[in-house]
């Protein structure tokens, strides 16, 4: 009887210690709030140019935060913007980098470039905070370069909420 009240404890201290050194990884979150403080100031700042956009702000899951359409953007701007922003998201960089190593022939950017939601086109920034990446912005309907303007002035703006 001994051995098996032993036997029993010892199971049970050892599961509680398997237990007890879990715990929560501790993760910093892109809120509405400050997603749709990027989106608007992308907007506001590709609009005054005369650009017809359409943005999306998505978090480290590459779920969207949120996504306008611009007045007059055309409709296939919606979809890209998301995707652009997933490719940021997703590979922690520039899609104009993707875009890049795609028409320079880079084997594994094309064989990526056929993943799900993933594009191959400028406009898309990953949005960090400090090192971690928090999610990522799309932005279409003004040309890579100028959109990709757009979204760093928006991420240069909450530069400081972003620490």
């Amino acid at each position: 009887m001994k051995a098996i009240t032993t036997f029993l404890l010892t199971g049970v201290m050892f599961a509680v210690s398997t237990t007890a050194s879990a715990q929560l990884i501790p993760q910093q979150r892109l809120s509405y709030v400050l997603a749709k403080t990027i989106a608007d100031i992308t907007m506001d700042t590709c609009t005054a140019g005369g650009s017809l956009i359409s943005v999306h702000v998505v978090d480290q899951g590459g779920d969207t935060i949120i996504a306008l359409r611009g007045e007059g953007a055309r409709p296939h701007t919606f979809e890209n913007s998301y995707e652009k922003a997933f490719t940021a998201m997703t590979f922690g960089r520039p899609s104009q980098q993707m875009e890049d190593e795609y028409i320079a022939g880079d084997l594994m950017r094309a064989q990526q470039a056929d993943f799900p939601n993933v594009v191959a086109l400028g406009g898309g920034l990953p949005i960090r905070a400090g090192e971690e990446i928090v999610g990522g912005i799309g932005v279409s309907g003004g040309g890579p370069a100028g959109t990709e303007a757009c979204a760093q002035a928006a991420l240069d703006a909450v530069a400081a909420q972003l620490q």
